[in-house]
């Protein structure tokens, strides 16, 4: 009788724990982040070791703070950070101090970054606007013929150098 109260108890204490929401178990010390950026295909940092072109996934701890570094011909480069936060952890009723001590009590935020590149084609020295913008589609279009932007990039790219001088004019 007695050797049966003591396995109950066992099963029920591991029950306990296991359903408890224990971050080590349930989450893991790794956290996957979906990186994108429009245009895709921008040569990408993480913390300054290059990683590959966009779009990729990427497994990474859940306790550091990362610095992204984004760069593509004819676009200015962009930077942005991903920083562990233990907001959704503290909200829980029970917390375990092996989950803060593993890297589990954390998420990175934001879990899926999304970039929008912003065209970049120099400074143009010229009084009207109009020639200005001229001048920029005239870069991109020689960027596209010396095989330095795909088609698709081209467009993107001709369509923000527009949008950017419809509103300025």
């Amino acid at each position: 009788m007695k050797i049966s109260a003591v396995v109950a108890s066992v099963v029920i204490s591991a029950l306990s724990l296991a359903s408890s929401g224990c971050a080590v178990f349930s989450k893991g010390r790794t956290q996957t982040v979906v990186v994108r950026s429009t245009p895709s295909a921008a040569l990408t940092k993480i913390n300054g070791v290059e990683v590959g072109r966009t779009p990729f996934k990427v497994k990474l701890s859940r306790s550091e703070v990362y610095r992204i570094d984004f760069a593509k011909n004819g676009f200015s480069a962009q930077t942005a950070v991903l920083l562990p936060s233990s907001e959704e952890y503290d909200k829980r009723f029970l917390k375990w101090g092996i989950d803060y001590d593993f890297g589990a009590a954390t998420d990175i935020i934001p879990g899926e970054l999304s970039v929008n590149m912003t065209p970049s084609m120099g400074a143009i020295s010229v009084a009207d606007r109009f020639e200005e913008m001229a001048a920029q589609i005239s870069r991109a279009d020689a960027m596209l013929a010396a095989g330095e932007l795909s088609p698709a990039d081209h467009k993107y790219l001709i369509l923000q150098i527009t949008a950017t001088y419809h509103t300025a004019l």
